[in-house]
């Protein structure tokens, strides 16, 4: 007999090993590890313990679905009206039962009652997927038929051959990481710049101990900020990584870049350019092996530095 019940009911152990369900099947490819579970739940602002469910069979975990809303320490309003399905898995052998869109059902209910009006799959805060990932397009129908649009789609590159050292263009500017020191001066870029979603990460990386060595910068002589890029170590805490490690079990020493943003009054200068060459360089030296940029569409610049698609995946919504 069927059972559906909320994370809620259960302890955190029971949530964190319903991951095994995923990479039974999944796990060659997408390894969802317990801590990259807890961090994309029990550590993430806005997860619904209360709103997300798993399925049991004889009291066997068969099916869950992972929901979330924006956190609650909200921009400006950001995203006030918007859901997300993290993650909603079925067991191969209780496929075609109804299991699934039950899930959705409940979930749609539990979003509505919470005022939200737009759902997506994925592209939540601390993500596993910003999209349904093209290896799972076969499921792409089944979403459809269930009122969800595809859009568009979004990449991941990655490089695999970083052993050429890459030269900056000539610039005025000064290319290095940041330091603890200098983290005001990059909230303050943050907030004049990209005051949402990127700023939120800044915060959040500063509230559990960042020191702004995961941030490259470009700077003048009197440490304003004009351009940054996050970067992550293959060895980085997992609390601390950004997307572009979110699949770092799959590779040796891994390193990742992302996001990248100039103040838009100084672009065409060279700072988006020179500054991934710094981020390329330092994660090099330091030892990684293949480096991989998540979530873009700017296959064209990247390119210029070696990368190219890796996955891919395309974004879908639902209006309540």
């Amino acid at each position: 007999m069927l059972i559906y019940r909320k994370f809620k009911e259960f302890d955190k152990q029971f949530i964190l090993d319903l991951r095994n369900l995923w990479n039974d099947e999944f796990g060659f490819i997408f390894p969802i590890s317990e801590e990259l579970f807890n961090r994309n739940t029990y550590l993430t602002e806005g997860f619904l313990e209360e709103n997300s469910y798993v399925v049991l069979d004889d009291g066997f975990p068969i099916a869950f679905i992972i929901n979330k809303n924006w956190p609650t320490t909200n921009v400006d309003g950001l995203y006030e009206s918007t859901g997300w399905i993290s993650l909603i898995y079925v067991s191969k052998q209780y496929r075609k039962n109804g299991i699934g869109s039950k899930l959705l059902e409940m979930s749609f209910e539990a979003f509505e009652a919470l005022k939200i009006k737009k759902i997506y799959l994925g592209k939540d805060y601390q993500n596993f997927f910003p999209g349904l990932p093209k290896d799972l397009k076969e499921n792409l129908d089944w979403f459809k038929h269930r009122g969800f649009e595809a859009l568009y789609e979004t990449n991941d590159l990655i490089n695999l051959n970083i052993g050429t050292d890459l030269l900056m263009k000539d610039s005025p500017f000064e290319y290095k990481l940041c330091t603890k020191e200098l983290l005001p001066n990059l909230v303050q870029f943050m907030k004049n710049n990209f005051p949402g979603r990127w700023l939120k990460e800044l915060n959040d990386y500063i509230k559990i101990g960042g020191n702004g060595n995961e941030y490259v910068i470009c700077t003048d002589s009197s440490n304003m900020i004009y351009g940054f890029c996050r970067i992550g170590r293959f060895n980085t805490p997992i609390e601390k990584i950004a997307f572009s490690l979110t699949w770092r079990n799959r590779f040796e020493k891994l390193g990742g870049i992302g996001p990248l943003g100039v103040d838009s009054n100084f672009r065409r200068q060279h700072i988006a350019y020179n500054t991934i060459i710094k981020a390329m360089n330092i994660l090099k030296e330091e030892g990684c092996k293949c480096l991989i940029i998540d979530w873009t569409n700017l296959l064209s610049f990247y390119r210029r530095f070696g990368f190219e698609i890796w996955k891919t995946y395309i974004y879908i919504e639902k209006n309540l």
